[in-house]
């Protein structure tokens, strides 16, 4: 059964809100929803990750949920101190990454701060560095303004998710439609089933409960350099593309598969952004033979 809804109180005194699925004595790994979402973004995944003896550590990001974000804006790379001090309390040594959507360039800042824990990463429809992608590379108008643009308005990104909390708070059905407006004939297929369009919305709803911090945090982030070392990422890794995602910029994460040396890039031409709420069996499966293989394993241990 799952265990939801845990706190871990960081060394700073700040709340780090956490879901754990699947085997909970299984090959650990460190789950890390979208913007939005929440620490229930892979409650869908938690029979297959028993099927498979994954344990799918799921937290909340800096804002979202029960997860406190910290003064200032101290970057990307200071979200890998957070994890570090959950796993150490966890009693993990060694772990497997994913991230999905917003959560690819946290997942990518913990590959590049904890290299030697880190045995897989997975990228599923990330955002990638935009500012690295220019006009001649392919990125629409409208990814760079959502993605540059409007992070640099002051409170135009808060605005913008609080009508969409508004929106998801009346009616899920509603907030699916906003979404499909601009999506891709897969993705508008996805959200027009029920099951899919509450699951996310349940997922929304609780990453947004407290406010919006989370999201206008991300947005800066994504907006500018990320500074990380992406040659330190040595581990096996793989990234997950839908050719026909409207929600991130295809240019940019394609760069970034680029840069990754040891990344394999799936492209899927006929998958949307919301590909992986019918293939989780198929990252999680990635994940669970990439670190069987790895012959340094210690699930669960303390270092």
């Amino acid at each position: 059964m799952a265990k939801l809804d845990l706190v871990h109180r960081l060394a700073d005194g700040r709340r780090l809100g956490y879901c754990e699925y699947g085997d909970y004595d299984g090959l650990a790994i460190v789950a890390l929803h979208g913007t939005p979402g929440s620490r229930y973004k892979f409650g869908v995944a938690d029979q297959e990750a028993r099927r498979l003896g994954l344990r799918l550590i799921s937290p909340d990001r800096w804002g979202y949920g029960l997860s406190d974000a910290p003064a200032g804006k101290p970057g990307l790379a200071a979200y890998a101190a957070d994890i570090a001090e959950l796993a150490r309390a966890l009693k993990l040594s060694r772990f497997g990454v994913v991230g999905i959507s917003g959560g690819g360039p946290y997942a990518v800042a913990l590959a590049t701060q904890m290299a030697e824990r880190v045995d897989a990463l997975a990228l599923v429809a990330p955002v990638a560095p935009v500012s690295e992608a220019e006009e001649r590379d392919g990125v629409s108008l409208f990814h760079r303004f959502a993605f540059r643009g409007l992070p640099r308005v002051p409170g135009a990104v808060s605005l913008a998710f609080l009508y969409f909390r508004g929106v998801l708070s009346v009616s899920p059905w509603w907030a699916a439609r906003t979404m499909a407006a601009r999506a891709g004939p897969p993705d508008r297929v996805l959200l027009a089933q029920a099951e899919v369009r509450d699951d996310l919305a349940r997922t929304f709803l609780a990453g947004l409960a407290s406010g919006v911090r989370g999201a206008s945090m991300d947005m800066g982030y994504f907006s500018r350099d990320w500074r990380l070392d992406f040659d330190a990422i040595k581990m096996p890794a793989r990234m997950w593309l839908g050719g026909q995602d409207r929600n991130v910029p295809l240019p940019a994460a394609r760069m970034l598969a680029n840069r990754l040396e040891t990344l394999d890039l799936i492209e899927i031409a006929d998958a949307g952004h919301f590909w992986v709420t019918k293939h989780y069996p198929q990252v999680l499966e990635w994940l669970r033979a990439t670190l069987s293989e790895r012959s340094d394993w210690r699930p669960n241990t303390a270092s």
